[in-house]
């Protein structure tokens, strides 16, 4: 069974070129254009690994982070994140790493390869 991935991005650029990155590594990637889209496929997908932008139309990655973390059901807030933001405050790296990231990315210093690659490490600890 392929592992899940879910890209919440709403720069349709980058989301395309990390799906066929991860589509390339063997996973099935869903998508979403805003928060409130990616907190919807949480929920109903459950996604293996989720790659989380910050800065969002709808409901922002921190909102996203913080309604799984404090959601009911163990699956969803055990959901795996990372975090691949233009947001490089110490502030918004702390924030986002105190709700359980499992490691935080700045986009215009990132090695998409890598985050994929540590996307993929990710669900083989599912």
């Amino acid at each position: 069974m392929k592992k899940k991935a879910l890209i919440v991005e709403d720069d349709g650029l980058l989301q395309n070129v990390l799906a066929k990155k991860m589509e390339f590594l063997g996973m099935e990637v869903l998508r979403a254009n805003d928060g409130q889209a990616g907190y919807d496929l949480i929920l109903r997908e459950h996604p293996h690994i989720v790659l989380l932008d910050l800065m969002l139309p709808q409901m922002d990655g921190f909102q996203v982070l913080e309604a799984i973390r404090k959601y009911p059901d163990q699956e969803v807030a055990a959901t795996k994140v990372i975090v691949l933001s233009n947001l490089w405050s110490a502030k918004d790296i702390l924030g986002a790493k105190a709700l359980k990231i499992e490691e935080y990315y700045v986009k215009n210093s990132a090695d998409l390869d890598e985050v994929c690659r540590k996307a993929l490490a990710c669900t083989v600890q599912n």
